[in-house]
Parts: C-alpha cells; structure tokens; sequence
C-alpha cells in the first residue's frame, strides 16, 4: 500500500512553517519531511509534528553555508562546513525522530572530478559510519543535469556507483521521479532498475515541478508500478503548487485515507 508524505518546504506555504504540519494532516497526510527546518528551534519543530500526529520522515543537511553551491559533501574545501550542517541535520533528526537524512552533493568543475569524487564518496562513509549508532541512513539524490548542469551526481548509474564504493549499509537513494523525467528516462524503468538501493521517493510534474496532472508524467501509472514493485517506504510530495495548495490536491483523492 502506497504511504504518501507532502514536503511542506514546498507546500502549504500559505502557513507559517510550524503551522504547515496540522495543514498536512488536515489534508489527509500521515507524514511530512522538511528540506531545511533550521529557521525553527528544533524542539519547536518537533512539538509541531507532535501536535499535529504527524512523522517527519526526512531532512536535509544544511547548505547554508556552501554559498552559491547545491551542497557541501564534495568540496574538499569545506569540510568544517560539512561536518558543522552533519552535526546539525544529527541533532534535529533526533529530536524530530527522523531516520534519513539527505546529503547533497555539490558540484565541480571538471578538472575537479577525482578529487571532489573521491572527497564525496570519503564524506558519505564517513558520515554514515557516524549516525549509524542513531539509527539514521544517509541518502543521495541525483540531480538532472538541465536543472543543476554541474552537479556532482547527475544520474541513477553514477549514485550507485557512488553507492557501491562508499560501500555502508545505511547508504541509500532518494529517487525523484521528476529528476528522472528530466534526464530523459522513463521514470517506472528508472525505480524499478534501481529499486534495490531507494530508499525514499520524491515527486512532481515535468515541466514546472508543479502538482501531477499539471505536465507530462503519467503519474496513475507511475504509483501503480511503485506499489507493484513492493517498495514500503514514503512518497514524498515534493512540488510548488500551482494554485493554493489545497486546490492542487486533485491527484491525492484516491490515496487518502
């Protein structure tokens, strides 16, 4: 059975952040994640989520401090950086009881490939071997290259590389079925050739990362493949509505419970 979670980072920002979980569940979501829910005390975050009966199913790590750069895991320069936003996502995901934390990659130019590489996959051990005694898995998002066109993980083959080589057990995938549209796969071949490894999946339609039903994706096709392929995690909602976002919740009717 499908279990499905809206991103209220991009969602339901007709709210404040701590008033966007009781809109979450008035909407008829079990669960929520947040990209950066930095800008609140965590302790004010987590008695939201509370109040409202809501998981919080993921987090990133901060980037605030890579600016101008989609993340911080593969700079060799930042590594203070890195390890201060690791510290960081550790302490809210305790409080907020959140299990996986996103990582994101950065980016580089090409004569930087090996040494960023290698710094990512190095970070990512390390970084899992960390939070493991938390219980707490690392994720990796591949990012298309349209959007992001420097991005240290720009496809699936390159994530589970990475994957591979970082070789821990609480390393997994974040696959977006937008990102996969975007690099010109068929997103149900894309999850099911990588199903093994995901960990967490995130949505929305291409163009526009808006609502399903808003672009090209079949989206009834896709969850139907998601929920033959037996994966149990969380389908995460993670787009900008194009309208308020209760009148953007077409596609969620035949799922809510």
């Amino acid at each position: 059975m499908l279990k499905f979670a809206a991103n209220i980072s991009t969602m339901f920002t007709e709210h404040p952040l701590l008033d966007r979980f009781a809109a979450a569940r008035d909407a008829g979501f079990e669960a929520v994640e947040v990209l950066f829910p930095y800008e609140e005390p965590a302790t004010s975050v987590a008695a939201a989520a509370t109040s409202a009966g809501l998981e919080v199913v993921l987090i990133n790590a901060s980037i605030t401090e890579g600016q101008g750069r989609p993340g911080l895991a593969c700079r060799p320069e930042l590594e203070t950086q890195f390890r201060d936003s690791l510290k960081q996502a550790e302490d809210y995901a305790l409080a907020l009881g959140v299990r996986q934390i996103n990582v994101l990659a950065g980016s580089f130019e090409a004569n930087e490939r090996d040494v960023c590489l290698a710094t990512l996959r190095e970070r990512l051990a390390q970084a899992a071997d960390d939070l493991a005694g938390d219980g707490i898995s690392i994720l990796i998002e591949p990012i298309n290259p349209k959007d992001r066109p420097d991005y240290a993980v720009p496809s699936f083959d390159a994530a589970m590389d990475i994957l591979k080589k970082s070789g821990r057990p609480n390393l997994g995938l974040q696959f977006d079925v937008y990102h996969a549209a975007m690099m010109g796969l068929d997103p149900i071949e894309a999850f099911n050739a990588n199903l093994r490894r995901i960990w967490h999946v995130q949505f929305s339609d291409m163009p526009g990362r808006h609502e399903p039903g808003s672009g090209a994706i079949d989206y009834p096709k896709v969850f139907e493949a998601i929920d033959k392929s037996g994966y149990d995690g969380w389908l995460s909602a993670e787009y900008h509505p194009s309208g308020k976002t209760l009148d953007s919740l077409g596609w969620f009717k035949p799922y809510r419970k």
